[in-house]
C-alpha cells in the first residue's frame, strides 16, 4: 500500500470541547482516497505517545462534514504509515542546531504553542522545554514542514522581533495562529444565524485575508467579509471583526 502522509499535528494540545477530535495526520492512498487519523480530544503532548488511542476516519460521501469510522485492515496500515512519518520527523527534530538558522541570516526562534516567544537572542537553547508563562510545549521548527522558525536577523535587537503567524517555507499557519483560526471556524459553524452557504463563503474570505495580507484584493475581500458577517450573532461578529482588524494589520506590516 503506497500512501502519502501529511502530518497535521505532531504535538497535541487538547481540544477545548470534548466532541472535537484532534487531527494528527491526513493520509492519501493510491487511488486518491483520503483518510484522517485522529486523537482523543483530551490528548496532549507528542502524538507518538497516543498511538494506541488513534482512530482512522474517512470523509463521508453522503453527508457534508461527516466522517465514517474505518475499522477494517486499512486502519492498522494507515496508522503504521503515520507512525513511521512521526518517528522520522522526531529524529530530524532531535538534531540540535545552534542559535542561528541554517540560512545564516536569521537567528533561531523558540516559541511556545500559544505564541509566547522564549528565545530569539541568537544563543543556543535546549529543546523540549515548556513555556514559563503558560506551561505549553515550545517549538523551534514548523510542525508541518520541519523548517526552522525564523528569529530576527543576525545582530538585530531581539526587542524588534515580531511574532510570525505563518511558516516562511510552507505557508502553513503556526500553532498559535492555527488555534485562532480554529476558534473562528468553530464560531462560524455554530452560528445558527448563518446559512451553510454563508459560513463557507465567510470562511473562504477569512482565509484569504489572513493568508495573503499584502494582496491588492485584501481591502475588497475584507469589506465583503464585514458585510457578510453583519447578520451573524453578536458574539461571532465581534470576535471576527476584532480578529481580522488585529491580525490582518499586523501581518500586512511584516
Amino acid at each position: 500500500m503506497a500512501a502519502k502522509v501529511v502530518i497535521e499535528n505532531a504535538i497535541l494540545r487538547g481540544s477545548p470541547q470534548e466532541q472535537f477530535l484532534q487531527r494528527v495526520a491526513t493520509v492519501y492512498l493510491d487511488g486518491g482516497e483520503e483518510y484522517r487519523v485522529l486523537a482523543p480530544p483530551k490528548a496532549t503532548g507528542n502524538a507518538l505517545d497516543w498511538l494506541k488511542h488513534l482512530s482512522v476516519r474517512q470523509p463521508s460521501k453522503e453527508s457534508f462534514g461527516a466522517e465514517n469510522l474505518v475499522t477494517d485492515g486499512r486502519s492498522g496500515l494507515i496508522i503504521e504509515e503515520v507512525t513511521a512519518e512521526l518517528e522520522r520527523r522526531k529524529l530530524d527534530a532531535d538534531i540540535w542546531r545552534s542559535g542561528t538558522n541554517p540560512d545564516g541570516r536569521y537567528v533561531a526562534a523558540q516559541i511556545c504553542l500559544r505564541g509566547h516567544v522564549l528565545n530569539v537572542s541568537g544563543m543556543g537553547f535546549e529543546r523540549g522545554e515548556h513555556c514559563p508563562q503558560c506551561g505549553e510545549i515550545c517549538i523551534d521548527t514548523c510542525q508541518h514542514c520541519k523548517v526552522s522558525i525564523r528569529g530576527g536577523e543576525v545582530y538585530a535587537s531581539s526587542t524588534d522581533y515580531k511574532l510570525p503567524y505563518f511558516c516562511h517555507s510552507c505557508g502553513r499557519p503556526y500553532p498559535w495562529m492555527e488555534d485562532r483560526l480554529q476558534t473562528a471556524r468553530e464560531l462560524l459553524w455554530h452560528d445558527d444565524k448563518l446559512s451553510l452557504e454563508d459560513r463557507e463563503k465567510l470562511w473562504g474570505l477569512l482565509q484569504y485575508v489572513m493568508s495573503d495580507p499584502k494582496s491588492d484584493m485584501v481591502p475588497a475581500k475584507k469589506k465583503l467579509f464585514e458585510i457578510g458577517i453583519a447578520k451573524a450573532l453578536p458574539a461571532t461578529r465581534e470576535f471576527m471583526l476584532d480578529f481580522v482588524a488585529r491580525y490582518a494589520a499586523e501581518l500586512s506590516q511584516s
